[in-house]
This record gives structure tokens, sequence and C-alpha cells, in this order.
């Protein structure tokens, strides 16, 4: 009686094991949906014409098209870094979240802190400056900005010129990554408001791919789906 859940505790282990890479892209999604768990020591069969785009546990990408037969090496098999926790989280966030699909945003696009929604969480690059964004719809008037630092009440006020999309943080008001801010927009007798945490991506962080997971687990979402979106 005893045997049964030790066998069965080992199989579940094995299988976890095995799974060293996960599909983040892919257009064959009966064969290979995104999420789907995958060995590098198992050959795969792609069809022609198919393609998709693995993470390896390292946090190497691989891109492949169609017809293929084999298995798939990870190009960063000799860095020595990574581990299956980052397939496995990467799995989860793919099944649970619509991701975005088809369309790249520039590198730079990525990382602008949107202040015309009420997204809250915002990733900021590594050594990259803080800089604010609103889009070219909502530009072609110039408006008040008030930004408060809710723990202390320190304020920086600023002007947004017209047709600016752009505009850097404040230099009067320090950051504090992981606190809330409050931001007010007015443009004549109209206010919009929201809160505002930011964190920054730490350079410690070997891959892309490793931010991503790193960005989801700090409710980056949109930002996060960008970076995934651009990983071939």
């Amino acid at each position: 009686m005893l045997r049964l859940p030790l066998i069965f505790l080992t199989t579940l282990i094995s299988v976890a094991q095995a799974a060293d890479m996960v599909v983040i892209h892919s257009d064959e999604l009966q064969l290979f949906p995104r999420g789907q768990l995958l060995d590098s020591h198992t050959g795969i069969n792609l069809p022609a014409d198919a393609n998709i785009t693995v993470v390896f546990s390292s946090g190497g990408v691989q891109s492949i098209s169609g017809p293929y037969q084999g298995r798939l090496e990870d190009p960063l098999k000799n860095k020595n870094i990574g581990d299956d926790t980052l397939v496995i989280a990467l799995a989860k966030f793919l099944k649970e979240r619509e991701t975005v699909r088809g369309i790249l945003q520039p590198a730079e696009k990525i990382w602008l802190i949107d202040v015309s929604t009420q997204k809250r969480y915002f990733c900021i690059a590594p050594s990259e400056r803080v800089i604010l964004w609103r889009p070219e719809s909502k530009s072609y008037t110039a408006s008040r900005l008030l930004i408060t630092h809710k723990k202390t009440g320190q304020k920086a006020r600023l002007m947004w010129p017209a047709y600016q999309t752009r505009l850097p943080w404040p230099s009067n008001l320090p950051i504090i990554y992981g606190e809330i801010y409050t931001v007010a927009l007015t443009t004549y007798s109209r206010t919009f408001s929201k809160e505002l945490v930011l964190y920054q991506v730490p350079d410690s962080l070997p891959t892309n791919s490793h931010k991503v997971v790193w960005m989801v687990g700090r409710g980056c979402i949109p930002q996060a789906n960008m970076l995934l979106a651009g990983l071939r």
C-alpha cells in the first residue's frame, strides 16, 4: 500500500525534472500550445510551415521553422545559469493570461510610464531614466502634472507642453521603488488621477526571459507581455 504513493511521487518528480523548456510563441497551437513544457532530451516533430519559439531553463531562446525533426539545443547551455523554475513560471503566466501577440514594440517604448490609464504597476529598465508618457491623442493641449509621494507628502508640479508625448520624471522628486505615488494630470478643468508604483528591474538578471518572470511578480503585466512578445 505504501508503494503506490511513492511511485506516483517519483513519476511527478521525473516529469518536473524533464521539463526544461517552454513554448512561448507558436502558430501550431494544436501540437505546441503556448505554455507547453517540453524536454530538450526528447526530439520534436514540427510540420512544414509551422513555427515555434521556446525558452530554456537558462533563459536562452530558440525559434525554429518546420519541417523539423530532432532535439532542440539550449544556446546558453554552457553559461551555467537558470533552473526549471523559470520555465515553470513562464508556463503558468502563458496559460493564465492573455498575452500580446504579433505586434512588437520598440525596446524603449516598453519602459515608458503610461499616465493615461489606471494601470498601477510599472517596471523600469536597469539604469534607465524614468520617462512619463501619454498617447498622441491626449497631447494636443498643455497639461499640469502633480506627482505626490503618498508616504511623505512630497510633491512635484510641472507643466506638460502641448504636442509632447514624453516627459522626464521631475528631478526634485526622488523615486523610492515599491512605494505609492499619486499622479494628477489636469487639462483645462478636467483632472485624471491614478496611483503609481514603480519597480526597477535588477541588473543581475541574466536574460530577458528572467526579466519577464520578475516583472510578472511585480504586477507589470502589460510590459512583461511586450517583452515576452519580442523574445525570438
